[in-house]
């Protein structure tokens, strides 16, 4: 059995697994090989789809409004196709750009837009989005977007975090293929462990979404989805910057019978030793990184219906940062030149497989990550190892235009830490820590669907964890078609987590501060609500959108590091009141002639906690945050300009009224502002691109407190707010053959 006559059978099947007003179908290339990832639009663009792994895809028909759909895949034809009365359209074969009489064809697509199938506002960040900037890594794939914030967390290491909702990233769930690994000490470097072109979509939802992944995505959700095979056998990626770091990104695909494989290695090589502000520390670590990554999938054409997939991760990391003249191989732990180390190796196994059998579908996802970090922060030495694992099963039944999902998950975290700082008797935390966390979770959720224009999830977990015993996460998410261009989102419900102090919060070892733990740390547990409205208008030349975003999540037995009610201590305890997180943002969004495309956006932050009625702000946080991007891509031309400007309000910075006054620092931050731009220019297999960050060379002055005197009880690295690096310039090149 071939594979054509594979997919002939899958889509007879989808025929009776979904409602009569769902378009459905299945993209092929001219070779009869499925096409994951392509682009189906709605005339209007009002409404899209992303092809599955398979090549299948499904398009929700509200009212039947849908008269024709635009079907498009990077270096093959676009291909329109009236809807009329058949909404089951077969398989729909694509031709390569190639096999047309005309080479010099330029495909215009959506590279960065809400999902209309999703109940939850889902934004998509496509691979061809991440162009429009460096993207040398996760954290930096998040510049065009506003619902997304990358934050330094150690200026010295230059670890960063993803915030939502202006709260801590530990708060949304980071998804690696569907699956949370991102955890612990994955979570603190896991957010620049992965390569920007290694991307192949990611998908954000703020506030609460599925109860299908656990109950930790209390403020938002990150989906990365990972690259599967190519059309192209051979990709590289080679990139340079004004402070001499380096990297290198190369792919090769490949097909072994019924295996499709992808093979990438990537690496990072240190720069140059950078201090612009005279604080004799570096302004950037020196990093060298080298990953591997194959994915394989498997398609069998014995088993019909059954898809498999097979990922392996491998990353080592070092990252030296602290006085400018440190060597760690001769200062190592010494008390006359302060430096900080990081040195790592992790390796991952994902697995995920499909069965499909009339009306159910079968999914069992499995992932396993093992870490082993060595570091000295000073002379403080850390060492951590941590397996942790994530496996799920379920079950999807579709009835009418209704579908209900039910499975089992399992969980397990092993954190082995280490602190050893012989040297510093004033401190007291030294010592052995250890987690051994399970959590075993059952999940049921339902997706109804109601008088054409109305569709209801709603979904209930129990999960027992081996400490706290069984704790229930009920989940409501709605979604109502007021008018064609109309759509209101609202979304609710309960989430929770346990802390992992200091695999989280690493950048506390960094400063000179003794650490307090009071009595036994509780789950963290909070309530969220929030709701988004999409309006739109659709010309022949002109599009235009206005969103409207609005959460507010409500904290009990939160968790954060107090560094101001002792500036000599960092107290670690459930904070006895609540604490809360408003966010409202707006956005408007304009196409014209599908040349000329700008965004405004606008972001209000209140994150505060009540202590004895008054409202008490949260450091490092801007109310005010504004982005805007313009980019300029016209379909007649192979130049392409992108830009985008953040201005950020001030934010309240931590209270160092006790330290010296040469220690000490304003209570709050200037507004300052980012001005990124970038100008690609394409070739028929490769694209050269040029591009500035921080275009006016904004840079926080002296963001290191008591960096003269590093081993002293003053010195503290955490109070980071705005940039510190200057400045940067960057070339690049991306082939494919």
């Amino acid at each position: 059995m071939n594979f054509k006559d594979l997919v002939v059978i899958i889509f007879f099947i989808s025929i009776f697994t979904f409602s009569q007003n769902s378009i459905v179908g299945i993209i092929l290339d001219n070779q009869d090989n499925p096409l994951p990832n392509t682009s189906i639009i709605s005339i209007d663009k009002k409404y899209g789809a992303i092809s599955d792994t398979n090549g299948f895809f499904k398009l929700d028909n509200y009212n039947n409004e849908i008269k024709k759909i635009i079907i498009s895949f990077i270096g093959y034809k676009n291909d329109t196709i009236e809807i009329l009365n058949n909404f089951n359209l077969g398989i729909i074969n694509l031709s390569p750009i190639a096999d047309l009489n005309t080479i010099d064809i330029k495909e215009n697509k959506q590279t960065a837009f809400i999902d209309s199938e999703k109940i939850i506002k889902t934004e998509v960040i496509t691979s061809e989005e991440l162009t429009k900037a460096a993207c040398c890594e996760l954290a930096g794939c998040f510049e065009t977007q506003l619902s997304v914030e990358s934050k330094t967390t150690n200026i010295i290491t230059n670890t960063k975090e993803l915030s939502i909702l202006g709260l801590s990233g530990v708060y949304n769930q980071i998804l690696i293929e569907g699956i949370p690994l991102v955890m612990g000490l994955n979570y603190t470097y896991g957010v620049s462990s992965i390569p920007g072109t290694l991307i192949n979509n990611i998908f954000i939802s703020q506030g609460l979404a599925s109860v299908l992944q656990g109950p930790e995505s209390i403020t938002g959700q990150i989906n990365i989805d990972l690259k599967g095979t190519q059309k192209e056998t051979f990709f590289l990626n080679l990139y340079i910057n004004s402070f001499n770091i380096k990297q290198l990104n190369f792919d090769y695909n490949y097909n072994i019978k019924n295996w499709k494989g992808i093979f990438s290695f990537h690496t990072t090589q240190p720069g140059n030793k950078i201090d612009h502000n005279n604080d004799n520390f570096l302004d950037l670590p020196l990093t060298k990184k080298y990953s591997i990554y194959n994915k394989w999938e498997y398609k069998s054409d014995i088993i019909n219906n059954f898809y498999s997939s097979i990922i392996l991760r491998y990353l080592n990391e070092e990252r030296v940062g602290g006085d400018i003249n440190y060597d760690p191989e001769l200062d190592l732990a010494n008390t006359t030149t302060y430096g900080q180390v990081i040195n790592f190796q992790q390796p991952d196994l994902i697995i995920k497989s499909s069965y499909n059998v009339n009306n159910s579908t079968i999914i069992f996802r499995s992932g396993v990550s093992y870490h082993d970090q060595n570091s000295y922060f000073g002379i403080k030495n850390y060492s951590g190892k941590q397996l942790n694992s994530y496996s799920n099963l379920s079950l999807i039944q579709n009835w009418k235009s209704h579908l209900l999902e039910a499975g089992i998950s399992y969980k397990s975290l092993h954190i082995d830490e280490e602190i050893q700082f012989d040297n510093l008797s004033n401190l007291s935390y030294d010592g052995n820590y250890l987690k051994n966390e399970r959590v075993f979770g059952t999940f049921l959720e339902g997706k109804f669907k109601f008088y054409e224009n109305v569709e209801i999830n709603t979904g209930l977990r129990n999960d027992y964890h081996n400490e706290f015993g069984n704790t229930l996460t009920p989940r409501i998410l709605l979604k109502y078609n007021i008018t064609e261009n109309c759509v209101l989102r609202a979304n609710a419900g309960s989430g929770w987590r346990t802390i992992n102090l200091f695999s989280e919060h690493i950048k506390i070892l960094g400063s000179n501060e003794d650490i307090q733990i009071e009595n036994n740390l509780k789950p963290e547990r909070a309530v969220n609500f929030g709701f988004n409205l999409l309006q739109a208008i659709y010309t022949e030349n002109f599009e235009f959108q206005v969103i409207l975003d609005y959460y507010k999540t409500k904290f009990t037995n939160q968790i954060y590091p107090d560094y101001e009610t002792n500036n000599n201590i960092i107290i670690i305890d459930n904070f006895e009141n609540e604490s809360f997180s408003k966010s409202f943002q707006s956005e408007i969004g304009i196409e014209i002639l599908e040349k000329i495309g700008i965004k405004i956006a606008y972001n209000f932050l209140d994150v505060y906690k009540n202590i004895n009625g008054h409202k008490h702000r949260l450091p490092f946080i801007s109310k005010h945050h504004l982005l805007n991007t313009f980019s300029y891509r016209p379909l007649e031309s192979n130049w392409n300009i992108d830009l985008n400007i953040h201005w950020f309000g001030r934010k309240k910075l931590q209270n160092t009224e006790q330290n010296p006054i040469q220690y000490q620092r304003t209570n709050y931050s200037s507004p300052y502002s980012m001005i990124n731009m970038q100008i690609t220019r394409e070739f028929s297999n490769y694209d050269i691109y040029l591009g500035c960050e921080n275009l006016f060379d904004f840079k926080q002055e002296n963001p290191i407190i008591a960096a003269d005197d590093p081993f002293g009880e003053f010195f503290n690295i955490s109070n980071i707010w705005g940039p510190t690096r200057g400045r940067e310039i960057y070339l690049g090149l991306r082939l494919a053959l």
